[in-house]
């Protein structure tokens, strides 16, 4: 029972060294809240490198950056100082990030390559000379004690820095113009501008522009070329390609796409890609006396995706992007394939890279998907439109009393208190709803608010884009 003792005492002498000497993600000692030994009057803070810090130069010779120097006085025999440093860009410290920085003989310093690091992976990839921001917690350590100097939200600071981070593997220009012209020399080229998110174009270096040009110039013959903001001059690798590597001083490539034209460019991989570009697709068929002019329009964010409300009665439908019968048109391709969801959803899919009427098997107002690239489509069958919200405390929708086309949906007379929020929504279900603003209704957007208390008739019209409420009080 003694050795046993002992070995218990052991382990618990053990286990209270741990403690004790356990640090946290700052490299201090973890201790328990007290009050600090001396004020925040005690320690002054001095930032290094007054100069541009130079990343680059400094981590080719082996130097430290110092950042800041602490100096105490006036403190208790026995005390140091540590600082734990801590960046951002702007100097609200928004999105600020700790440094993980060393402190010794009263310097903090970090490796230039640690601090590029943490600029490019939480600031910007951007290489040129910025201004940067760092704000210093100072604590009180002697021993294994530590305290924050002024609690948990003091910080001495912040103070700017000039960093100029690590080159650039490739430049890349703030901006780019497509240059269309007939003439070889594109003495009258006409001139687009691409554009990107708006961020640095070392973050964001996608860039995307739509052109336009007439189509006796495009069957004419159009040539392209890409000039960057620096005066650099790029050209296709291949000359009648309409999507590949982008290279400096070639010869200008053939624009081989009819207005308008969507180009994407990324300046980085130095790639590119164009193609016909449409603001919408429209859709010819019974419900409109195959008028593509009186049609419903699918619209789009990306000229890729197009989406929107389509009512198909009779002999169907197909996709056109022209309001005329150019040739351009094209529907079903092979058959369309009904599925059930166990919701009781209906959809149908297919591909839309035929000549084929797409025709579902019940006539109806449909919310209609199609990728014009690859020709997949989606068609998923409306069976209700109704409205919910307050009035019925967002209970089960409403339903609308659709018009022989589907293009419009009435309700009964129903009772808005003051300030009534609601929305419309399709199958019961929240997969398709519209909301924000009556007179221009969003896609999943957020609740309508009627102010005036009363008895209204409601109509859904999804005729034309944007689709509208109208409320006619009764």
């Amino acid at each position: 029972m003694k050795k046993l003792y002992i070995l218990c005492a052991a382990a618990l002498g053990l286990a209270f060294t741990a403690c004790d000497e356990v640090e946290d993600m700052t490299g201090l000692p973890q201790t328990n809240p007290q009050e600090a030994p001396f004020g925040t009057d005690a320690v002054s803070v001095t930032p290094g490198n007054s100069a541009v810090i130079n990343l680059q130069a400094l981590n080719a010779s082996g130097e430290a950056v110092e950042l800041a120097a602490a100096t105490l006085t006036g403190a208790p025999e026995g005390y140091t100082v540590v600082l734990e440093p801590e960046m951002a860009k702007t100097d609200d410290f928004a999105g600020a990030v700790a440094l993980e920085a060393k402190n010794a003989a009263g310097t903090v310093s970090i490796a230039p390559d640690a601090l590029q690091d943490v600029y490019y992976s939480s600031f910007t990839k951007d290489p040129r000379e910025a201004t940067v921001y760092i704000r210093y917690a100072a604590y009180a350590v002697t021993g294994n004690t530590s305290v924050r100097l002024g609690g948990p939200d003091y910080f001495y600071g912040p103070y700017p820095y000039s960093v100029k981070p690590f080159d650039a593997a490739k430049e890349i220009a703030d901006g780019y113009t497509l240059e269309i012209a007939k003439s070889d020399d594109f003495s009258d080229a006409m001139t687009f501008a691409f554009a990107n998110t708006g961020v640095s174009p070392y973050d964001d270096p996608a860039f995307k522009v739509t052109a336009m040009y007439s189509d006796a110039d495009y069957q004419a013959g159009l040539k392209w070329r890409i000039v960057s903001s620096t005066g650099v001059i790029y050209g296709p690798a291949g000359g009648t390609d309409a999507s590949g590597d982008l290279l400096e001083g070639v010869a200008a490539g053939n624009v081989v796409a009819a207005s308008p034209m969507l180009m994407d460019i990324n300046m980085l991989t130095d790639t590119y890609d164009y193609k016909q570009a449409y603001t919408c697709l429209y859709t010819p068929g019974t419900a409109n006396g195959w008028s593509a002019a009186a049609s419903q329009t699918l619209t789009t964010d990306d000229y890729v995706n197009y989406k929107g409300l389509v009512s198909i009665i009779g002999d169907g439908f197909k996709f056109n992007p022209d309001t005329d019968w150019l040739g351009k048109d094209f529907g079903l391709g092979g058959t369309l394939e009904k599925n059930v969801a166990d919701n009781g959803i209906v959809t149908y899919t297919g591909k839309a890279n035929g000549g084929g009427n797409i025709k579902p098997d019940v006539d109806g107002l449909y919310y209609v998907e199609i990728n014009f690239a690859t020709k997949d489509m989606t068609l998923t069958y409306m069976s209700t439109i109704g409205i919910i919200g307050g009035f019925n405390g967002w209970g089960e929708s409403l339903a609308l009393t659709p018009s022989a086309d589907f293009r419009t949906w009435v309700s009964a007379p129903v009772e808005f208190p003051a300030g009534c929020e609601w929305k419309f929504r399709a199958n019961n279900d929240w997969a398709h709803n519209w909301g924000t603003d009556a007179s221009a209704l969003v896609f999943n957007g957020g609740n309508i608010v009627t102010a005036e208390a009363g008895t209204y008739i409601v109509t859904f019209d999804c005729s034309s884009v944007p689709y509208t409420a109208v409320l006619a009080k009764q």
